[in-house]
C-alpha cells in the first residue's frame, strides 16, 4: 500500500472513531472562493469555525473582519497539525474541491460539498469528494450532481450557491476606482471559462494542467474581433473588462480590454461577486457564473466562438446548450454593439428570454442561500434573532457597510 493510501486509511479511521465536537471546518480553493467565504461568515454567527487555508492567514482576514462573530473564526494553515485535528473532530465540514482526500463521512458527522458552481461542462470525475450533502444553485445541474458525487437525490440541496449572498454588498465607488474602473461609466464584465490551464504551483502541476480547447487569445480572428469590440465599447461609453479564471492560460492584455486579476481584486479588498453586483451586463460562455448572475436579473451575453470544438473535446452535459441560455449568442461586431446597448437600456424581449431560462434550469435566485444551506444541514441557529430589515439592494451607487447588509439579508431570507 502506498504512503498516500496509508494516510487516507488513517484519516478514515480517525474520522470514524473520534467524537464530533461543536465546531465546523471550512476549506475552499482558492482560499477566497466565494462559497467558502460566505459559509465561514454565516457559521461565525452560530458555532466556532476553523477556516483552513493555503495562503498566509493574515492576507485573508479582511474577508471576514466585519462578520458577526468574526472572533469565533480561527484561520489555520491547511497543512498544520491543528488544522488536521480540527478536521478530524469537526461536527460539520464544508469544502469546495474535497479536503485531505475526502474520506467517507461517518454517520455522526456531516460533510458538505459546496463545489464551485453549476453549469454545462461535462463531468470528468477530476475530484474525489465524498460528502453527506452536495450544494447546487439549479434543479437541472443539481440533479446531475447526485450521480457525479454519488449522493442520493434528496441529499442535493438546491439552496443557491452561498456566494450569491455577496450580491447584497456591491463594490462601492472607491473599490471600482482602486481597480481603475470609472464608476460613472456602464460596466460590462467578460468572464470566459478557461480553455487551457496554467497551474503555477510546482506540486500537482502535471495533474492540474490540461486543455479543453484552443486558447482564444492565440486565434487571429478572435483577437481581431476583440480589438474591434473593445474600441466599440469605449466609443459607446461602456467599460469592457475581462476577469480570467485564476488558472486560465489565455492572455488578453493587448486586445484593448481591461484585464482584472484575482490579485488586483484582493489588493482592492473586493470580492469577485461584489464586483459582479456592480456590473451592468455579463459576458461569458460555458462558465457557471451566469447561473449565479441570474439572481441580479441583468443582461447576459454569450461568446462561444469554439462551441463545436469545445463540445468535441471537453463535452457539454446538455444536448442543446444555446436553447437554455438567458441571453444572445454573440458572433459579430454588430452583435456585441447591440448587447452593449441592451446593458444600458434592455428591451422587454430580452427580459422574457432570461425568465424562460430561469424556469428551464430551475435557478434559485433568492439571496439568503448561505442561511438556507446551514439550516438544511443542521447547523444550530444563532442565539440572537435577526433584526428588522432595512433598505433593499440597489443596482448602483455606494454599498452599505457589510455588517448591516448582512443583517438585512438574513431578515429578507427569513421572510422567504
Amino acid at each position: 500500500m502506498s504512503s498516500a493510501a496509508w494516510k487516507l486509511a488513517l484519516l478514515q479511521t480517525c474520522v470514524n472513531w473520534l467524537p464530533a465536537r461543536g465546531h465546523a471546518v471550512v476549506a475552499g480553493h482558492p482560499d477566497d472562493e466565494g462559497n467558502s467565504v460566505e459559509v465561514v461568515r454565516e457559521l461565525a454567527r452560530r458555532v466556532p469555525v476553523y477556516w483552513l487555508v493555503g495562503d498566509e492567514p493574515a492576507d485573508l482576514t479582511w474577508l471576514i473582519a466585519d462578520a458577526d462573530g468574526a472572533d469565533r473564526v480561527r484561520c489555520l494553515r491547511r497543512t498544520s497539525w491543528q488544522a488536521y485535528w480540527a478536521y478530524l473532530t469537526a461536527r460539520h465540514v464544508f469544502f469546495t474541491h474535497g479536503l485531505y482526500g475526502s474520506v467517507r463521512p461517518p454517520a455522526h458527522k456531516t460533510f458538505v460539498n459546496l463545489w464551485h458552481g453549476d453549469g454545462p461542462k461535462l463531468w470528468k470525475g477530476f475530484a474525489r469528494a465524498q460528502s453527506t450533502y452536495v450544494v447546487s444553485g439549479t434543479r437541472l445541474w443539481g440533479s446531475q450532481r447526485a450521480g457525479n458525487f454519488k449522493v442520493p437525490q434528496d441529499r442535493v440541496l438546491v439552496t443557491g450557491n452561498p456566494r450569491i449572498d455577496q450580491f447584497a454588498c456591491p463594490a462601492d465607488d472607491a473599490a471600482l476606482r482602486a481597480l481603475q474602473l470609472d464608476p460613472a461609466r456602464a460596466l460590462v464584465l467578460w468572464m470566459p471559462t478557461y480553455r487551457s490551464t496554467h497551474y503555477r504551483g510546482v506540486r500537482l502541476g502535471t495533474v492540474r494542467n490540461w486543455s479543453d480547447a484552443d486558447e482564444l487569445s492565440v486565434s487571429t480572428p478572435v483577437r481581431a474581433l476583440l480589438e474591434q469590440v473593445a474600441a466599440d465599447a469605449r466609443s459607446s461609453g461602456v467599460t469592457l473588462a475581462v476577469k480570467p479564471h485564476h488558472l486560465d492560460a489565455d492572455r488578453f492584455a493587448d486586445t484593448g480590454i481591461q484585464v482584472l486579476t484575482s490579485a488586483a481584486l484582493r489588493a482592492a479588498r473586493v470580492s469577485l461577486y461584489q464586483l459582479l453586483a456592480r456590473v451592468d451586463g455579463l459576458l461569458t460562455d460555458y462558465s457557471s457564473v451566469w447561473t449565479d448572475y441570474l439572481a441580479l436579473d441583468r443582461p447576459i451575453g454569450f461568446y462561444c466562438p469554439d462551441l463545436d470544438q469545445y463540445v468535441a473535446n471537453r463535452g457539454l452535459n446538455v444536448d442543446d446548450y444555446p436553447a437554455l441560455l438567458p441571453g444572445p449568442m454573440l458572433e459579430t461586431r454588430a452583435d456585441f454593439s447591440a448587447f452593449f446597448h441592451h446593458c444600458c437600456a434592455e428591451p422587454q424581449s430580452a427580459r422574457m428570454q432570461r425568465a424562460r431560462s430561469v424556469a428551464a434550469i430551475g435557478a434559485e435566485r433568492r439571496l439568503g442561500a448561505t442561511q438556507r444551506l446551514l439550516d438544511a444541514v443542521g447547523v444550530p441557529a444563532p442565539a440572537e434573532p435577526s433584526p428588522a430589515p432595512a433598505a433593499r439592494l440597489t443596482r448602483a451607487g455606494t454599498s452599505p457597510r457589510r455588517s448591516s447588509r448582512r443583517r438585512t439579508l438574513r431578515a429578507r431570507a427569513q421572510r422567504g
